[in-house]
């Protein structure tokens, strides 16, 4: 650590990747300092500081090592023009590690219940019309019901698991048209600022940040089929490329909140843009 440029501030390790100068750290801390620096001891990793790398939002293979440390780092893209971090996402890294809400806090929110592969795909369909209706791109509006589509299909049916922890859906997804009662959930829409913000959260708390860091191994080569999950690892691929910014945070088994956030403009080449990937993994502390 002592060889890569890192900056201590209330909490979070700043880190800037080979892309970004040491000097953009300094830059960088105030604007964090507004909503995420100067956590709570009760918020703090066992570990030690939450590390947040800080790069210029070009995503590559060897951003993955970080998704494997112990806690994950959280990967945030410094893609304003002043060389900083936008400041929704910054407000969002802030609300992801203090376990606030992520969706933005004056957005009129959407709520699309869940329980069968029918309402995901009225839902997916639904996102479509709401991204036309704030005069966003037709790119977009399909970017975005397909990413509505996955993350929903992720937590209807690969989430929920037995009292032994195996899957109850996820090997048979192609046969399973409607979940149990207790394991519905729902998709949270919200639009601001030439954004859409998508949001499922299941009660099972098993989302490991492994997935994204094997998909960003791969980044910019050919998807490989890994069935193990129950799925084929193509969504997160696709989920990846379509957003602007994925946010993951999990309370270990007691939930998985993701939220996805795609551009509402035209652009067609959405996996070259500037990117941030933050998962954050909360253990269940003794009397929580």
């Amino acid at each position: 650590m002592s060889t890569i440029p890192h900056l201590e501030a209330g909490g979070l390790l700043l880190i800037a990747d080979a892309s970004l100068p040491a000097a953009s750290l300094e830059q960088v801390a105030p604007l964090l300092a507004q909503g995420a620096v100067g956590l709570p001891e009760a918020l703090l990793p066992a570990s030690g500081p939450r590390g947040v790398v800080l790069f210029d939002g070009v995503l590559k293979p060897e951003h993955a090592q970080w998704l494997r440390r112990e806690p994950p780092a959280l990967l945030l893209a410094t893609r304003e023009r002043d060389g900083g971090p936008s400041l929704w996402e910054a407000r969002l890294l802030g609300a992801l590690v203090r376990e606030g809400s992520l969706l933005p806090a004056r957005a009129e929110v959407t709520r699309h219940p869940l329980r069968g592969v029918v309402d995901v795909q009225h839902a997916a369909t639904a996102v479509g019309m709401a991204v036309e209706a704030a005069e966003g791109s037709r790119v977009a509006a399909g970017l975005a019901a397909d990413v509505a589509h996955e993350i929903a299909v992720n937590a209807l049916l690969d989430a929920p698991v037995d009292a032994q922890g195996a899957p109850r859906y996820a090997h048979r997804r192609t046969e399973v048209r409607e979940v149990a009662p207790e394991d519905a959930c729902e998709l949270c829409v919200a639009v601001e600022d030439g954004r859409i913000w998508l949001e499922v959260v299941d009660r099972f708390g098993g989302l490991r940040p492994g997935p994204f860091a094997r998909a960003l191994e791969g980044w910019g080569q050919k998807v490989k089929v890994d069935m193990s999950g129950g799925g084929a690892g193509l969504g997160l691929r696709r989920i990846l490329e379509h957003c602007d910014t994925v946010a993951v945070r999990v309370v270990v088994g007691q939930e998985s909140r993701v939220v996805c956030v795609v551009d509402l403009g035209d652009a067609r080449r959405r996996a070259a843009q500037p990117k941030s990937l933050m998962f954050c993994l909360h253990e269940v502390r003794a009397g929580g």
